[in-house]
Protein backbone atom coordinates (compact mmCIF):
# COMPACT_ATOMS: atom_id res chain seq x y z
CA UNK A 1 0.00 0.00 0.00
CA UNK A 2 2.85 2.40 0.77
CA UNK A 3 4.31 1.62 -2.66
CA UNK A 4 1.20 2.99 -4.38
CA UNK A 5 -1.20 0.09 -4.86
CA UNK A 6 -4.85 1.20 -5.10
CA UNK A 7 -8.22 -0.58 -5.06
CA UNK A 8 -11.52 0.09 -6.82
CA UNK A 9 -14.72 -1.29 -5.21
CA UNK A 10 -17.93 -2.52 -6.83
CA UNK A 11 -20.85 -3.05 -4.41
CA UNK A 12 -22.93 -6.11 -5.31
CA UNK A 13 -26.12 -7.41 -3.67
CA UNK A 14 -24.28 -9.58 -1.08
CA UNK A 15 -20.59 -9.06 -1.85
CA UNK A 16 -17.94 -6.50 -2.75
CA UNK A 17 -15.66 -6.84 -5.77
CA UNK A 18 -12.20 -5.36 -5.21
CA UNK A 19 -10.05 -4.62 -8.25
CA UNK A 20 -6.38 -4.00 -7.29
CA UNK A 21 -4.19 -1.80 -9.47
CA UNK A 22 -1.79 -4.75 -10.00
CA UNK A 23 -4.60 -6.63 -11.83
CA UNK A 24 -5.69 -8.90 -8.96
CA UNK A 25 -9.43 -9.29 -8.35
CA UNK A 26 -10.85 -10.17 -4.91
CA UNK A 27 -14.46 -10.87 -3.94
CA UNK A 28 -15.43 -10.45 -0.26
CA UNK A 29 -18.63 -11.38 1.54
CA UNK A 30 -19.97 -10.81 5.06
CA UNK A 31 -17.32 -13.02 6.78
CA UNK A 32 -13.79 -14.11 5.96
CA UNK A 33 -15.02 -17.68 5.61
CA UNK A 34 -16.27 -16.73 2.13
CA UNK A 35 -13.81 -14.98 -0.13
CA UNK A 36 -12.20 -15.41 -3.52
CA UNK A 37 -9.01 -14.09 -5.11
CA UNK A 38 -7.56 -14.45 -8.60
CA UNK A 39 -4.14 -15.30 -7.10
CA UNK A 40 -3.33 -19.02 -6.46
CA UNK A 41 -3.21 -18.75 -2.65
CA UNK A 42 -5.22 -21.34 -0.70
CA UNK A 43 -5.39 -19.14 2.41
CA UNK A 44 -6.36 -15.56 3.10
CA UNK A 45 -3.79 -13.67 1.03
CA UNK A 46 -2.24 -10.22 1.06
CA UNK A 47 -4.66 -9.06 -1.66
CA UNK A 48 -7.65 -9.72 0.61
CA UNK A 49 -5.99 -7.82 3.43
CA UNK A 50 -5.07 -4.93 1.11
CA UNK A 51 -8.69 -4.74 -0.03
CA UNK A 52 -9.86 -4.38 3.58
CA UNK A 53 -7.14 -2.07 4.84
CA UNK A 54 -7.11 0.18 1.77
CA UNK A 55 -10.79 0.96 2.23
CA UNK A 56 -10.17 1.82 5.90
CA UNK A 57 -7.35 4.17 4.95
CA UNK A 58 -9.32 5.88 2.20
CA UNK A 59 -12.43 6.15 4.38
CA UNK A 60 -10.43 7.85 7.15
CA UNK A 61 -8.94 10.26 4.62
CA UNK A 62 -12.40 11.15 3.26
CA UNK A 63 -13.74 11.77 6.78
CA UNK A 64 -10.84 14.07 7.62
CA UNK A 65 -11.43 16.05 4.43
CA UNK A 66 -15.22 16.32 4.34
CA UNK A 67 -16.24 16.01 8.00
CA UNK A 68 -19.19 13.75 8.60
CA UNK A 69 -20.29 13.18 4.95
CA UNK A 70 -21.50 9.64 4.62
CA UNK A 71 -20.17 7.30 1.91
CA UNK A 72 -22.03 4.42 0.45
CA UNK A 73 -20.28 2.05 2.87
CA UNK A 74 -21.56 4.02 5.86
CA UNK A 75 -25.08 3.94 4.47
CA UNK A 76 -24.79 0.18 4.18
CA UNK A 77 -23.71 0.01 7.85
CA UNK A 78 -26.94 1.75 8.82
CA UNK A 79 -28.99 -0.52 6.52
CA UNK A 80 -29.48 -4.16 5.72
CA UNK A 81 -25.82 -4.90 4.88
CA UNK A 82 -24.49 -3.90 8.31
CA UNK A 83 -22.72 -7.22 8.88
CA UNK A 84 -20.90 -6.93 5.54
CA UNK A 85 -19.57 -3.48 6.38
CA UNK A 86 -18.48 -4.61 9.82
CA UNK A 87 -16.59 -7.59 8.41
CA UNK A 88 -14.58 -5.24 6.21
CA UNK A 89 -13.58 -3.19 9.27
CA UNK A 90 -14.88 0.07 7.78
CA UNK A 91 -14.64 1.85 11.12
CA UNK A 92 -18.26 2.66 11.91
CA UNK A 93 -19.44 2.88 15.51
CA UNK A 94 -21.56 -0.25 15.15
CA UNK A 95 -18.53 -2.22 13.96
CA UNK A 96 -16.43 -1.00 16.89
CA UNK A 97 -19.21 -1.84 19.36
CA UNK A 98 -19.57 -5.38 18.04
CA UNK A 99 -15.82 -6.00 17.81
CA UNK A 100 -15.52 -7.50 21.29
CA UNK A 101 -18.60 -9.69 20.93
CA UNK A 102 -17.31 -11.10 17.62
CA UNK A 103 -14.23 -12.51 19.36
CA UNK A 104 -15.90 -13.43 22.65
CA UNK A 105 -15.53 -17.09 21.73
CA UNK A 106 -11.81 -16.87 22.51
CA UNK A 107 -12.54 -16.66 26.24
CA UNK A 108 -15.97 -18.32 26.44
CA UNK A 109 -15.87 -21.27 24.02
CA UNK A 110 -15.23 -24.80 25.34
CA UNK A 111 -11.47 -25.32 25.20
CA UNK A 112 -11.71 -29.11 24.86
CA UNK A 113 -13.64 -28.70 21.62
CA UNK A 114 -11.09 -26.24 20.25
CA UNK A 115 -8.23 -28.67 21.03
CA UNK A 116 -9.95 -31.70 19.53
CA UNK A 117 -7.40 -32.11 16.73
CA UNK A 118 -4.38 -31.68 19.02
CA UNK A 119 -2.42 -34.68 20.29
CA UNK A 120 -1.58 -34.99 23.99
CA UNK A 121 2.13 -34.43 23.25
CA UNK A 122 1.39 -31.15 21.47
CA UNK A 123 -0.81 -29.93 24.33
CA UNK A 124 1.84 -30.99 26.86
CA UNK A 125 4.50 -28.94 25.07
CA UNK A 126 2.28 -25.85 24.90
CA UNK A 127 1.44 -26.30 28.59
CA UNK A 128 5.18 -26.36 29.31
CA UNK A 129 5.75 -23.15 27.33
CA UNK A 130 3.19 -21.35 29.47
CA UNK A 131 5.59 -21.69 32.43
CA UNK A 132 7.81 -19.08 30.82
CA UNK A 133 6.90 -15.39 30.73
CA UNK A 134 5.91 -14.08 27.32
CA UNK A 135 4.69 -10.60 26.52
CA UNK A 136 1.74 -10.51 24.13
CA UNK A 137 0.44 -7.66 22.00
CA UNK A 138 -3.20 -7.65 20.86
CA UNK A 139 -4.59 -5.90 17.79
CA UNK A 140 -8.35 -6.00 17.20
CA UNK A 141 -9.53 -5.28 13.68
CA UNK A 142 -11.34 -7.42 11.16
CA UNK A 143 -9.12 -10.13 12.66
CA UNK A 144 -7.93 -10.36 16.25
CA UNK A 145 -4.14 -10.69 16.17
CA UNK A 146 -2.09 -11.93 19.11
CA UNK A 147 1.66 -11.33 18.83
CA UNK A 148 4.06 -13.40 20.94
CA UNK A 149 6.73 -10.73 21.33
CA UNK A 150 9.70 -12.79 22.50
CA UNK A 151 9.20 -15.43 19.81
CA UNK A 152 8.22 -12.84 17.17
CA UNK A 153 5.20 -14.88 16.09
CA UNK A 154 1.80 -13.47 15.12
CA UNK A 155 -1.46 -15.43 15.15
CA UNK A 156 -4.63 -13.89 13.70
CA UNK A 157 -8.00 -15.30 14.78
CA UNK A 158 -11.25 -15.01 12.83
CA UNK A 159 -14.63 -14.57 14.45
CA UNK A 160 -15.38 -18.26 13.92
CA UNK A 161 -14.49 -20.42 16.98
CA UNK A 162 -11.82 -22.54 15.32
CA UNK A 163 -8.06 -22.83 15.70
CA UNK A 164 -7.85 -24.34 12.21
CA UNK A 165 -9.13 -21.08 10.71
CA UNK A 166 -6.53 -18.98 12.57
CA UNK A 167 -3.68 -17.57 10.48
CA UNK A 168 0.00 -17.98 11.36
CA UNK A 169 3.16 -17.56 9.27
CA UNK A 170 4.78 -20.54 11.04
CA UNK A 171 3.81 -23.73 9.22
CA UNK A 172 2.87 -27.29 10.13
CA UNK A 173 3.08 -28.58 13.73
CA UNK A 174 5.01 -25.57 15.07
CA UNK A 175 2.35 -23.26 13.65
CA UNK A 176 -0.48 -25.26 15.21
CA UNK A 177 1.20 -25.11 18.61
CA UNK A 178 1.76 -21.36 18.20
CA UNK A 179 -1.98 -20.93 17.57
CA UNK A 180 -2.87 -22.81 20.77
CA UNK A 181 -0.22 -20.97 22.79
CA UNK A 182 -1.45 -17.59 21.56
CA UNK A 183 -5.05 -18.49 22.44
CA UNK A 184 -4.11 -19.76 25.92
CA UNK A 185 -2.00 -16.69 26.71
CA UNK A 186 -4.88 -14.48 25.53
CA UNK A 187 -7.28 -16.40 27.79
CA UNK A 188 -4.84 -16.21 30.71
CA UNK A 189 -4.61 -12.43 30.27
CA UNK A 190 -8.40 -12.36 30.54
CA UNK A 191 -8.25 -14.37 33.82
CA UNK A 192 -9.40 -17.69 32.34
CA UNK A 193 -7.92 -20.74 34.13
CA UNK A 194 -7.45 -23.66 31.73
CA UNK A 195 -5.40 -25.91 34.02
CA UNK A 196 -8.04 -28.62 34.48
CA UNK A 197 -8.99 -28.79 30.79
CA UNK A 198 -5.35 -29.03 29.73
CA UNK A 199 -4.41 -31.62 32.34
CA UNK A 200 -7.28 -33.86 31.31
CA UNK A 201 -5.98 -33.97 27.74
CA UNK A 202 -2.31 -34.51 28.60
CA UNK A 203 -2.08 -37.12 31.35
CA UNK A 204 -2.89 -40.78 30.92
CA UNK A 205 -1.75 -43.16 33.66
CA UNK A 206 -1.28 -46.85 32.81
CA UNK A 207 0.44 -49.13 35.31
CA UNK A 208 0.29 -52.58 36.91
CA UNK A 209 -2.08 -52.48 39.88
CA UNK A 210 -0.97 -56.01 40.81
CA UNK A 211 2.63 -54.78 41.28
CA UNK A 212 1.38 -51.86 43.39
CA UNK A 213 -0.46 -54.23 45.76
CA UNK A 214 2.49 -56.62 45.91
CA UNK A 215 4.88 -53.78 46.82
CA UNK A 216 2.55 -52.47 49.52
CA UNK A 217 2.21 -55.96 50.98
CA UNK A 218 5.99 -56.35 51.11
CA UNK A 219 6.41 -53.01 52.92
CA UNK A 220 3.69 -53.96 55.40
CA UNK A 221 5.53 -57.21 56.13
CA UNK A 222 8.80 -55.32 56.59
CA UNK A 223 7.23 -52.94 59.12
CA UNK A 224 5.57 -55.78 61.03
CA UNK A 225 8.77 -57.82 61.19
CA UNK A 226 11.09 -54.94 62.14
CA UNK A 227 14.64 -54.35 60.99
CA UNK A 228 16.25 -56.27 63.86
CA UNK A 229 14.56 -59.56 62.81
CA UNK A 230 14.58 -58.91 59.07
CA UNK A 231 16.35 -61.67 57.09
CA UNK A 232 18.87 -60.70 54.41
CA UNK A 233 16.68 -62.45 51.84
CA UNK A 234 14.65 -59.22 51.80
CA UNK A 235 17.41 -57.77 49.59
CA UNK A 236 16.58 -60.25 46.84
CA UNK A 237 12.86 -59.61 47.30
CA UNK A 238 13.40 -55.86 46.89
CA UNK A 239 15.42 -56.46 43.71
CA UNK A 240 12.66 -58.69 42.28
CA UNK A 241 9.99 -56.08 43.04
CA UNK A 242 12.13 -53.32 41.52
CA UNK A 243 12.30 -55.32 38.28
CA UNK A 244 8.52 -55.91 38.43
CA UNK A 245 7.95 -52.16 38.96
CA UNK A 246 10.05 -51.44 35.88
CA UNK A 247 7.96 -53.85 33.80
CA UNK A 248 4.73 -52.50 35.32
CA UNK A 249 5.43 -48.88 34.20
CA UNK A 250 6.14 -47.66 37.73
CA UNK A 251 9.50 -45.85 37.39
CA UNK A 252 9.32 -43.86 40.63
CA UNK A 253 8.30 -46.98 42.56
CA UNK A 254 11.33 -48.76 41.10
CA UNK A 255 13.63 -45.92 42.19
CA UNK A 256 12.13 -45.89 45.69
CA UNK A 257 12.57 -49.65 46.05
CA UNK A 258 16.21 -49.41 45.01
CA UNK A 259 16.70 -46.56 47.49
CA UNK A 260 15.26 -48.69 50.32
CA UNK A 261 17.45 -51.57 49.14
CA UNK A 262 20.57 -49.36 49.38
CA UNK A 263 19.58 -48.12 52.83
CA UNK A 264 18.90 -51.68 54.00
CA UNK A 265 22.33 -52.80 52.75
CA UNK A 266 23.92 -50.13 54.96
CA UNK A 267 21.93 -51.52 57.92
CA UNK A 268 23.06 -55.11 57.31
CA UNK A 269 26.67 -53.90 56.97
CA UNK A 270 26.35 -51.92 60.23
CA UNK A 271 27.57 -48.89 58.31
CA UNK A 272 27.94 -45.57 60.12
CA UNK A 273 25.97 -43.84 57.34
CA UNK A 274 22.80 -45.83 57.96
CA UNK A 275 20.00 -43.50 59.07
CA UNK A 276 16.83 -44.84 60.68
CA UNK A 277 15.09 -41.54 59.92
CA UNK A 278 16.05 -41.74 56.24
CA UNK A 279 14.82 -45.35 56.10
CA UNK A 280 11.46 -44.40 57.65
CA UNK A 281 11.12 -41.44 55.30
CA UNK A 282 11.69 -43.62 52.23
CA UNK A 283 9.26 -46.33 53.38
CA UNK A 284 6.58 -43.83 54.44
CA UNK A 285 6.62 -41.90 51.19
CA UNK A 286 6.53 -45.03 49.02
CA UNK A 287 3.79 -46.64 51.13
CA UNK A 288 1.58 -43.55 50.87
CA UNK A 289 2.15 -43.33 47.11
CA UNK A 290 1.20 -47.00 46.65
CA UNK A 291 -1.91 -46.54 48.80
CA UNK A 292 -3.06 -43.60 46.67
CA UNK A 293 -2.38 -45.49 43.42
CA UNK A 294 -4.76 -48.23 44.58
CA UNK A 295 -7.62 -45.76 44.95
CA UNK A 296 -10.03 -45.51 42.02
CA UNK A 297 -11.08 -41.87 42.48
CA UNK A 298 -7.63 -40.34 41.94
CA UNK A 299 -7.24 -38.21 38.80
CA UNK A 300 -4.93 -39.27 35.97
CA UNK A 301 -2.85 -36.14 36.62
CA UNK A 302 -2.12 -37.10 40.24
CA UNK A 303 -1.50 -40.73 39.28
CA UNK A 304 1.02 -39.65 36.64
CA UNK A 305 2.88 -37.59 39.25
CA UNK A 306 3.16 -40.62 41.54
CA UNK A 307 4.17 -42.95 38.72
CA UNK A 308 6.88 -40.67 37.32
CA UNK A 309 8.60 -41.44 34.02
CA UNK A 310 11.57 -43.46 32.82
CA UNK A 311 12.75 -40.69 30.55
CA UNK A 312 11.99 -37.02 30.87
CA UNK A 313 10.25 -35.17 28.07
CA UNK A 314 12.14 -32.14 26.82
CA UNK A 315 10.65 -29.06 25.20
CA UNK A 316 12.29 -26.20 23.32
CA UNK A 317 12.82 -22.87 25.11
CA UNK A 318 13.69 -19.91 22.82
CA UNK A 319 16.57 -18.66 24.97
CA UNK A 320 18.14 -18.96 28.42
CA UNK A 321 20.69 -16.66 30.06
CA UNK A 322 22.57 -18.82 32.57
CA UNK A 323 25.21 -18.15 35.22
CA UNK A 324 27.42 -21.09 36.27
CA UNK A 325 27.45 -21.88 40.01
CA UNK A 326 29.45 -25.10 40.22
CA UNK A 327 29.29 -28.88 39.83
CA UNK A 328 28.60 -31.67 42.30
CA UNK A 329 29.53 -35.35 41.97
CA UNK A 330 27.27 -37.88 43.66
CA UNK A 331 26.25 -41.51 44.08
CA UNK A 332 22.80 -42.64 45.16
CA UNK A 333 21.71 -45.53 47.35
CA UNK A 334 19.68 -46.80 44.40
CA UNK A 335 22.81 -47.42 42.33
CA UNK A 336 23.42 -44.33 40.17
CA UNK A 337 26.53 -42.16 39.76
CA UNK A 338 26.77 -38.80 38.09
CA UNK A 339 27.80 -35.15 37.99
CA UNK A 340 25.25 -32.33 38.17
CA UNK A 341 26.14 -28.87 36.84
CA UNK A 342 24.21 -25.98 38.38
CA UNK A 343 23.23 -22.70 36.70
CA UNK A 344 21.22 -19.72 37.86
CA UNK A 345 18.91 -18.37 35.15
CA UNK A 346 18.90 -14.58 34.90
CA UNK A 347 15.65 -14.68 32.86
CA UNK A 348 13.26 -16.33 35.34
CA UNK A 349 15.45 -16.43 38.51
CA UNK A 350 15.27 -20.25 38.72
CA UNK A 351 17.91 -22.97 39.05
CA UNK A 352 18.78 -25.04 35.95
CA UNK A 353 20.94 -28.15 35.82
CA UNK A 354 22.69 -30.43 33.40
CA UNK A 355 23.30 -33.99 34.64
CA UNK A 356 25.65 -36.68 33.37
CA UNK A 357 24.32 -39.90 34.95
CA UNK A 358 25.03 -43.63 34.70
CA UNK A 359 23.40 -46.62 36.40
CA UNK A 360 26.16 -48.57 38.17
CA UNK A 361 24.14 -51.19 40.05
CA UNK A 362 25.27 -53.80 37.49
CA UNK A 363 28.76 -55.26 37.92
CA UNK A 364 30.04 -54.25 34.47
CA UNK A 365 29.07 -50.56 34.79
CA UNK A 366 31.37 -47.80 36.08
CA UNK A 367 31.60 -44.01 36.07
CA UNK A 368 34.85 -42.00 36.14
CA UNK A 369 34.24 -38.56 37.65
CA UNK A 370 37.52 -37.09 36.38
CA UNK A 371 36.99 -38.42 32.85
CA UNK A 372 33.47 -37.01 32.53
CA UNK A 373 34.39 -33.68 34.17
CA UNK A 374 37.24 -33.17 31.70
CA UNK A 375 35.21 -34.20 28.63
CA UNK A 376 34.05 -31.69 26.01
CA UNK A 377 30.49 -30.37 25.98
CA UNK A 378 28.07 -31.42 23.21
CA UNK A 379 27.33 -27.77 22.35
CA UNK A 380 30.89 -26.40 21.89
CA UNK A 381 33.59 -28.90 20.97
CA UNK A 382 36.42 -26.78 22.41
CA UNK A 383 34.85 -26.24 25.87
CA UNK A 384 35.15 -28.83 28.64
CA UNK A 385 32.51 -29.32 31.32
CA UNK A 386 34.95 -27.92 33.89
CA UNK A 387 35.08 -24.65 31.88
CA UNK A 388 31.38 -24.82 31.06
CA UNK A 389 30.19 -24.66 34.68
CA UNK A 390 32.34 -21.62 35.45
CA UNK A 391 31.01 -19.43 32.64
CA UNK A 392 28.10 -17.12 31.90
CA UNK A 393 26.13 -18.59 29.00
CA UNK A 394 23.47 -17.71 26.46
CA UNK A 395 21.52 -20.70 25.09
CA UNK A 396 19.25 -20.43 22.04
CA UNK A 397 16.52 -23.00 21.19
CA UNK A 398 17.66 -25.30 23.97
CA UNK A 399 15.47 -28.14 25.21
CA UNK A 400 14.50 -28.27 28.89
CA UNK A 401 12.38 -30.70 30.93
CA UNK A 402 9.89 -30.15 33.77
CA UNK A 403 12.70 -30.13 36.35
CA UNK A 404 14.59 -27.42 34.40
CA UNK A 405 17.24 -29.89 33.33
CA UNK A 406 19.05 -29.09 30.09
CA UNK A 407 19.15 -31.55 27.21
CA UNK A 408 22.30 -32.31 25.22
CA UNK A 409 20.22 -32.87 22.09
CA UNK A 410 20.97 -31.31 18.74
CA UNK A 411 19.66 -27.91 17.74
CA UNK A 412 20.74 -25.85 20.76
CA UNK A 413 23.21 -23.02 20.18
CA UNK A 414 25.55 -21.95 22.97
CA UNK A 415 27.34 -18.64 23.31
CA UNK A 416 29.98 -17.93 25.98
CA UNK A 417 29.58 -14.44 27.45
CA UNK A 418 31.81 -12.26 29.60
CA UNK A 419 31.25 -13.51 33.13
CA UNK A 420 29.82 -11.01 35.59
CA UNK A 421 31.39 -11.01 39.04
CA UNK A 422 29.19 -12.98 41.42
CA UNK A 423 28.93 -10.02 43.80
CA UNK A 424 27.11 -8.07 41.05
CA UNK A 425 24.60 -10.82 40.16
CA UNK A 426 21.06 -10.65 41.54
CA UNK A 427 20.76 -14.21 42.86
CA UNK A 428 17.12 -13.75 43.87
CA UNK A 429 15.58 -16.22 46.30
CA UNK A 430 18.71 -18.42 46.39
CA UNK A 431 20.82 -15.83 48.19
CA UNK A 432 19.92 -16.37 51.83
CA UNK A 433 21.30 -15.74 55.29
CA UNK A 434 22.04 -18.53 57.75
CA UNK A 435 19.22 -17.76 60.19
CA UNK A 436 16.46 -17.81 57.53
CA UNK A 437 17.67 -21.13 56.11
CA UNK A 438 17.74 -22.78 59.52
CA UNK A 439 14.14 -21.74 60.19
CA UNK A 440 12.84 -23.68 57.18
CA UNK A 441 11.46 -27.17 57.74
CA UNK A 442 13.63 -29.53 55.74
CA UNK A 443 11.32 -32.55 56.02
CA UNK A 444 8.06 -31.40 54.44
CA UNK A 445 6.62 -33.99 52.03
CA UNK A 446 4.17 -33.11 49.29
CA UNK A 447 2.89 -36.38 47.87
CA UNK A 448 1.89 -35.02 44.48
CA UNK A 449 4.96 -32.86 43.89
CA UNK A 450 8.43 -34.16 42.94
CA UNK A 451 10.92 -33.65 45.78
CA UNK A 452 12.80 -30.40 45.33
CA UNK A 453 16.46 -30.04 46.09
CA UNK A 454 17.03 -27.32 48.67
CA UNK A 455 19.80 -25.01 47.49
CA UNK A 456 21.12 -21.75 48.90
CA UNK A 457 23.96 -19.30 48.29
CA UNK A 458 25.45 -17.96 51.52
CA UNK A 459 27.69 -14.94 51.97
CA UNK A 460 30.77 -16.09 53.96
CA UNK A 461 33.22 -13.86 55.81
CA UNK A 462 35.85 -16.56 56.43
CA UNK A 463 36.54 -20.19 57.37
CA UNK A 464 37.26 -20.30 61.09
CA UNK A 465 37.88 -24.00 61.79
CA UNK A 466 38.00 -27.51 60.35
CA UNK A 467 37.75 -30.90 62.06
CA UNK A 468 37.13 -34.56 61.27
CA UNK A 469 34.43 -36.47 63.16
CA UNK A 470 35.64 -40.09 63.38
CA UNK A 471 32.26 -41.35 64.56
CA UNK A 472 30.27 -40.03 61.59
CA UNK A 473 33.22 -40.00 59.15
CA UNK A 474 32.41 -36.39 58.26
CA UNK A 475 34.78 -33.49 57.70
CA UNK A 476 33.37 -30.29 59.19
CA UNK A 477 34.36 -26.83 57.94
CA UNK A 478 33.07 -24.11 60.25
CA UNK A 479 32.38 -20.84 58.46
CA UNK A 480 31.46 -17.42 59.76
CA UNK A 481 28.81 -15.47 57.89
CA UNK A 482 28.94 -11.74 57.19
CA UNK A 483 26.53 -11.33 60.12
CA UNK A 484 28.87 -13.14 62.51
CA UNK A 485 26.89 -16.41 62.61
CA UNK A 486 28.82 -19.69 62.73
CA UNK A 487 27.72 -22.56 60.49
CA UNK A 488 29.18 -26.08 60.00
CA UNK A 489 29.60 -27.31 56.42
CA UNK A 490 29.57 -31.12 56.17
CA UNK A 491 31.67 -33.31 53.83
CA UNK A 492 30.80 -37.04 54.12
CA UNK A 493 33.96 -39.12 53.67
CA UNK A 494 34.39 -41.30 50.60
CA UNK A 495 37.44 -42.91 49.01
CA UNK A 496 36.58 -41.04 45.80
CA UNK A 497 37.29 -37.73 47.55
CA UNK A 498 40.34 -38.70 49.61
CA UNK A 499 42.49 -36.04 47.93
CA UNK A 500 39.91 -33.34 48.61
CA UNK A 501 39.74 -34.35 52.27
CA UNK A 502 43.51 -34.23 52.65
CA UNK A 503 43.65 -30.76 51.12
CA UNK A 504 40.79 -29.35 53.17
CA UNK A 505 42.17 -30.86 56.39
CA UNK A 506 45.56 -29.29 55.70
CA UNK A 507 43.93 -25.88 55.15
CA UNK A 508 44.96 -25.61 51.49
CA UNK A 509 44.93 -21.80 51.59
CA UNK A 510 41.61 -21.60 53.47
CA UNK A 511 43.03 -19.19 56.06
CA UNK A 512 43.51 -16.49 53.42
CA UNK A 513 40.11 -17.06 51.79
CA UNK A 514 37.73 -14.29 52.89
CA UNK A 515 34.47 -12.68 51.74
CA UNK A 516 33.19 -15.27 49.27
CA UNK A 517 29.98 -17.15 48.49
CA UNK A 518 29.27 -20.76 49.44
CA UNK A 519 26.81 -22.63 47.22
CA UNK A 520 25.27 -25.36 49.41
CA UNK A 521 22.67 -28.13 49.39
CA UNK A 522 20.55 -28.48 52.55
CA UNK A 523 19.32 -31.85 53.82
CA UNK A 524 17.81 -32.41 57.26
CA UNK A 525 19.34 -29.23 58.71
CA UNK A 526 22.83 -30.11 57.43
CA UNK A 527 24.70 -27.97 54.90
CA UNK A 528 26.63 -29.82 52.19
CA UNK A 529 28.83 -27.41 50.16
CA UNK A 530 28.96 -27.74 46.38
CA UNK A 531 31.23 -24.84 45.42
CA UNK A 532 32.88 -21.60 46.53
CA UNK A 533 32.54 -18.47 44.37
CA UNK A 534 34.30 -15.13 44.36
CA UNK A 535 34.56 -12.52 41.61
CA UNK A 536 34.54 -14.37 38.29
CA UNK A 537 35.91 -17.64 39.70
CA UNK A 538 34.24 -20.88 40.78
CA UNK A 539 35.75 -23.85 42.64
CA UNK A 540 33.65 -27.03 42.54
CA UNK A 541 34.99 -28.56 45.74
CA UNK A 542 34.82 -32.29 45.07
CA UNK A 543 35.87 -32.15 41.43
CA UNK A 544 38.39 -29.30 41.39
CA UNK A 545 40.09 -30.07 44.69
CA UNK A 546 39.64 -33.83 44.37
CA UNK A 547 41.46 -34.05 41.06
CA UNK A 548 43.96 -31.21 41.48
CA UNK A 549 42.69 -29.09 38.61
CA UNK A 550 42.59 -25.81 40.57
CA UNK A 551 45.05 -23.88 42.69
CA UNK A 552 44.82 -23.34 46.41
CA UNK A 553 41.56 -22.06 47.94
CA UNK A 554 43.27 -18.80 48.84
CA UNK A 555 43.59 -17.98 45.14
CA UNK A 556 39.84 -17.92 44.67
Amino acid sequence: MDNGVSVQYTWNASSVSCQLSDGTLCTLEDTLDHWACSCPSEHVCKHVLISILYYQREQQTDEDATGSNKTKAEQLEAGSDESSANSLGIGAEAGATNMVSRFRWMTEYDLSTLMKSYSSSMIEEVLFRLRYPEQIEILEDSLLTVRLVRQDIEVSFTEEPSLAKALCKVKQTAGNMAKLEALLRYRRQHNVDDTEALSGKVYEAKFSIHTVRECRGMLTGMLNTGLARLPQTYMAQLETLAIAAHSGNLPDVERSLRGIQGELQLFFNRHIRFSMQSMLDRITKLYLALEVLEQENVSAFKQSQLIGSFRSKYFTVPQLHLYGLGADAWETRSGYRGITYYFYCLDDQEMYTYSDVRAVYYDDQSFSYSEHYGAYTPWLSNVTFRQFVGEELQFHTVKVNEDRRLSSGEGAKLEIMTRTEVEDVNLGKFRQDVSSVLLEDSRIFDLFTPPKERLAILRVAKIVDHSFDKQTQNLILTIESEDGELLPLTFPYSMDWQTMFQRLESGYGAASLEHFYAFVRIEQSKFYPISFLKGQKVISLKLDLGYGRMGRLGRL
